[in-house]
């Protein structure tokens, strides 16, 4: 695998069709366990100060009270009994937020440029709410179990089957993770190129009793590209510059390394799980 990320090619980065999203995403993920927000918040200072001068054009923007108010998204993610997803660098789960959203993603593993083709399907009504509600509930279960079975409509379980061979019935939850993220964006020429943020997260193994889970935490950095990145910014060479000097910058400050392992894999180490 190259060092250097790479806009995808041939592919739009974001379409869209009836309840069915397809993301094409360029990130780099760094390792924050040991960095604290306030040494993370210095660094983000330095470089909103800066980033103007290593690459023209460049603004680093943030909503108001991001930092003080992070949104909270949990994740449920979904595997075989024996944990064939984990060691692909794949995943499939459920991501969901109690205010905007609940959603059922499959994540190609990252290929040669630093791009995961992410499939989403998206949820709407008391599916949603079901979701929302209690992500990890047997009627969230048993909502995504529903989806999964379905051979009528194009949903994530069928290209996790058609990427890795894994028949999506035999999925069910192995890992919940709740999520705090605090995020800043990077204009380029005032229109936006990447979403970026530290992510916070508390893992826990949802294959063992109630009574004998542990939380614990996991924390990373991802530089990514702007979801609804127009077209046009896309080849724009400066959004890759933007993500090398970021990722190398934040790496230098604090003797820290780009990952290629995904929150799934490295939550399951951190829970002992799946032989990790």
């Amino acid at each position: 695998m190259t060092t250097t990320p790479k806009m995808p090619e041939n592919e739009a980065v974001y379409t869209k069709k009836g309840d069915f999203v397809v993301f094409n995403q360029l990130a780099l993920k760094i390792e924050m366990d040991a960095v604290s927000n306030e040494a993370y918040y210095a660094w983000l200072d330095d470089m909103a100060a800066t980033v103007g001068d290593l690459v023209p054009g460049a603004q680093i923007a943030e909503k108001e009270n991001a930092r003080v108010t992070p949104p909270l998204n949990t994740a449920i993610y979904y595997d075989t009994e024996d944990f064939r997803i984990l060691r692909t660098g794949a995943l499939l789960r459920t991501s969901c937020n109690k205010i905007t959203h609940a959603f059922c993603a499959f994540k190609a593993a990252q290929d040669e440029d630093h791009v995961r083709k992410d499939h989403r399907y998206v949820f709407d009504g008391e599916e949603k709410r079901t979701i929302q509600g209690a992500p990890d509930s047997p009627e969230a279960v048993a909502v995504v179990k529903r989806l999964l079975a379905r051979t009528d409509i194009e949903h994530p379980g069928r290209h996790l089957e058609e990427n890795y061979g894994i028949p999506p019935q035999e999925l069910f939850p192995a890992l919940k993770l709740d999520d705090y993220r605090y995020t800043f964006f990077v204009w380029l020429d005032k229109r936006d190129a990447l979403r970026c943020s530290i992510d916070r997260a508390f893992v826990s193994n949802l294959r063992l009793p109630e009574a004998e889970r542990e939380v614990k935490p996991v924390s990373e950095v991802e530089l990514a590209i702007y979801p609804r990145i127009d077209p046009e910014v896309a080849k724009d060479p400066r959004v890759v510059d933007l993500i090398k000097i970021l990722s190398e910058n934040l790496c230098a400050r604090f003797d820290t390394r780009v990952t290629a392992d995904i929150k799934y894999q490295r939550s399951a180490k951190a829970l002992g799980m799946g032989g990790r």
